[in-house]
């Protein structure tokens, strides 16, 4: 008898533990939050480009709180309402800065494929560049943890970094 009391409460213990486990992760989408900006300069058409991954939701919810209406990728509707908000919160949160000049980059537009929306930009740049540097400051004082990580290649050297709350731009020299 005991051993099948035994028995019964281990197995309840791990459902239990169990159930408690798949609860934590699915209430927590993921467990830090990030971007990924890369940033090029491309020899072929003499530009500088910026292509940025961002997490659909994230994006949604702040362009929603920005717009003071429930937006979505989902919804066709709103496409591009959240095209031209997410112009807007990227102009106001990102520097490109190529041999220590300021660079105004063009929004090219944006896509959204399944939980990531990639965002478009492009400047021009004729002449290969000695550095270039990026300050992204998308969701830093919104999300904690969150973690903006670079790529920039010239040529064919490709170094990387990542921008956190507190942390200034980035600067990779070629």
């Amino acid at each position: 008898m005991r051993y099948k009391l035994f028995a019964a409460r281990t197995i309840i213990i791990i459902v239990a533990m169990t159930c408690l486990t798949l609860f934590n992760s699915v209430t927590r989408a993921h467990e830090d939050y990030r971007s990924l900006s890369q940033l090029d300069w491309n020899d072929a058409d003499g530009s500088v480009e910026l292509v940025m991954q961002i997490h659909r939701h994230e994006l949604e919810t702040k362009l929603s709180l920005l717009l003071d209406q429930r937006l979505s990728f989902l919804t066709s509707g709103d496409f591009n309402k959240l095209e031209a908000a997410t112009n807007s919160y990227l102009a106001n949160n990102i520097a490109v800065r190529v041999d220590d000049n300021p660079v105004d980059m063009i929004f090219l537009g944006l896509e959204a494929e399944g939980e990531t929306v990639i965002a478009y930009l492009e400047a021009d740049w004729p002449d290969q560049p000695r550095s270039l540097g990026l300050m992204n400051s998308i969701f830093l004082n919104d999300l904690p943890g969150q973690i903006n990580t670079v790529l920039a290649t010239v040529k064919s050297v490709r170094m990387s970094g990542d921008i956190t709350a507190g942390s200034g731009p980035l600067r990779f020299n070629f």
